[in-house]
């Protein structure tokens, strides 16, 4: 056990205390976890973590990918997590969710989509019995959901004029015209037809040969397809072959063909297998649902008591306040001004008008209405008192609090300062100004001749270094060394070298430039530039931000950690036993 990064964390967390029993030294692994689970910690001595917890959040991490032994110096940070997320859901249970509109909004339409989807499948589908002969007379009713057109499923090879001209061996072509080229194709074909009579294989000789490469070096597969999906002259020869049979050399407006059909799939309906059979019966049962659920939400509509706010319906809409009532729905629930423009504007029966009638509005908020009337009716009938509806409701609303307790881990309203950017800039000037800005390689030469022919080679596509092994002067094992200056400034080679160097683009080559030692052809590799303040500040406020961010987040943790009181009791997991990753 690493007693020191222990202590740290006593200190962190205080007043949490750790509890060691004993110096031994045992090894745990997940089956033993299973037979006896215990626990690991003890937060505010309420919430317990279990040695199970500990071990399946390790069992998802990357820890120890191929298996092997963790001791508390390893997992001690991963039981933190598992800490730290146990006081925010703590937390989460003081929250006033509602004093976040924003969150509060999610967790209501969240929600609000499981409890309709709930009510659907307890008010509506539970009560539908699917019997054979509905089933059955579905089925038949419905070809366009279970019924299938004709289908060919076929390879073909094809040669062409307009392959033959541009093919890899055009130019054997070129002085042939048009009829001579079809005349060639055609024998093409025929000959390719005989050797399929002698056994060769269709879709090899299709690869080799077809010049409609898209399905040639799939091996002339085309996949199934249905009618007037190819050219009618294809299509019509196609359909009209037997299941594994090769036609004749046909013509159509793309070349010459040959084509293998693979199967023939006639027009019907799909074999009413137990698969399929499934598949109908849901159908049958949606559509009856859908029948159903319509007149019970017809029926809740007829017998509800909706009051429209008329006043502030009849004015300007757009600058009711969201929160203003729109209308009351049997004086239970009630749809605001929230977004409520924008969901009128869909009930227009004039789109061309700006304006709306309040017969309009009327039928558009019944019509929304009928949602809440929905859950009305639920929880008339008892569902909403469901311990799966309970249940789902605590957990949305207990996932949306984390939220906001999680939101206070983020100091969104902090921007660096100047001052701190510039003073980030003056200590890490070197990065922002540079003393040796152009990075170069150079050969000398004696001719200022030769050294025109040199960079001549080099805007030839020639590896520069390649030249300098080559031709630079002295012995051969350093050339190469001696050509790379890397990157230079002024004042490490003589005055014209650098001036031509700095006004040569990057991955260019200069003509000669003389100096004392002779003619010096440059190659510049890359150059760095400078850059101010102003232009590299909002680069520099990012990293200032990201790092006050994760500042923010470990003091944000420390924090949360010392409010509470937390045991740990890790003596009997000494070390801890992972399986490889793939056996988890």
């Amino acid at each position: 056990m690493d007693l020191r990064k222990i202590a740290f964390w006593l200190l962190l967390v205080v007043p949490a205390i750790m509890i060691v029993n004993g110096c031994q030294v045992t090894s745990m692994n997940r089956d033993e976890i299973a037979r006896s689970d215990f626990r690991v910690a003890l937060i505010d001595s309420a919430v317990s973590i279990m040695a199970s917890d500990l071990y399946m959040r390790l069992a998802k991490s990357n820890l120890l990918e191929k298996g092997g032994t963790l001791d508390s110096s390893t997992y001690f940070d991963t039981l933190q997590d598992i800490v730290l997320d146990s006081i925010i859901s703590m937390d989460a249970r003081k929250v006033d969710l509602r004093k976040n509109a924003g969150l509060y909004r999610t967790y209501k339409l969240r929600f609000e989509d499981f409890y309709l989807n709930y009510l659907f499948q307890h008010i509506i589908l539970d009560s539908i019995k699917v019997d054979s002969i509905g089933v059955d007379s579905f089925y038949w009713a419905h070809p366009e959901l279970f019924g299938y057109k004709e289908q060919v499923r076929a390879k073909q090879l094809a040669i062409s004029p307009t392959g033959l001209k541009l093919g890899k061996d055009s130019l054997l072509y070129k002085d042939y015209n048009a009829d001579q080229l079809d005349s060639i194709a055609r024998i093409m074909v025929a000959e390719l037809r005989s050797k399929v009579d002698s056994g060769a294989d269709f879709g090899s000789l299709a690869y080799d040969y077809s010049m409609n490469r898209e399905s040639g070096k799939k091996n002339g597969e085309l996949g199934y397809f249905f009618r007037n999906t190819f050219n009618k002259e294809f299509e019509d020869v196609a359909f009209s072959l037997p299941k594994g049979t090769v036609s004749q050399p046909f013509k159509t407006s793309d070349g010459w063909h040959l084509v293998y059909v693979i199967d023939h799939v006639d027009s019907g309906f799909a074999p009413l297998t137990p698969e399929i059979y499934s598949q109908v019966s849901k159908s049958y049962a949606n559509e009856i649902a859908k029948a159903r659920s319509g007149l019970f939400i017809d029926s809740l509509s007829r017998a509800a008591d909706i009051r429209f706010n008329d006043s502030a319906l009849g004015g300007n809409i757009h600058k009711v306040p969201e929160s203003t009532w729109a209308a009351i729905v049997n004086d239970i629930d009630t749809i605001t001004f929230f977004r409520l423009p924008a969901m009128l504007s869909g009930f227009k029966m004039n789109p061309e008008s700006d304006t709306m009638t309040l017969s309009e509005m009327h039928n558009a908020l019944a019509y929304q209405a009928r949602k809440l009337l929905l859950f009305q009716a639920g929880d008339k009938l008892g569902f909403g008192k469901h311990p799966e509806v309970v249940k789902k409701n605590d957990s949305f609303f207990h996932k949306y609090a984390m939220e906001i307790i999680k939101d206070s881990s983020r100091d969104m309203a902090y921007t660096p300062p100047d001052s701190l950017i510039m003073e980030y800039y003056n200590e890490n000037i070197d990065k922002f100004v540079f003393k040796k800005p152009i990075y170069v390689q150079h050969i000398i030469v004696q001719d200022s001749i030769f050294g025109e022919f040199l960079r001549d080679q080099a805007l030839s596509g020639i590896k520069f270094l390649d030249l300098a092994k080559e031709y630079y002067p002295g012995a051969e094992e350093i050339r190469v060394a001696a050509a790379d200056l890397g990157y230079i400034g002024p004042g490490e080679m003589p005055d014209n070298f650098y001036s031509v160097a700095i006004g040569t683009p990057v991955n260019g080559y200069s003509h000669p430039v003389k100096t004392e030692w002779g003619y010096h052809i440059i190659h510049v590799v890359d150059k760095l530039y400078d850059k101010t303040v102003d232009q590299i500040g909002p680069g520099i406020s990012d990293s200032l931000r990201k790092q006050h961010d994760k500042d923010f987040l470990k003091q944000w943790k420390q924090d949360m950690m010392r409010r509470h009181r937390i045991e740990y009791s890790l003596d009997r997991i000494k070390r801890l036993e992972l399986a490889a990753k793939e056996r988890r």
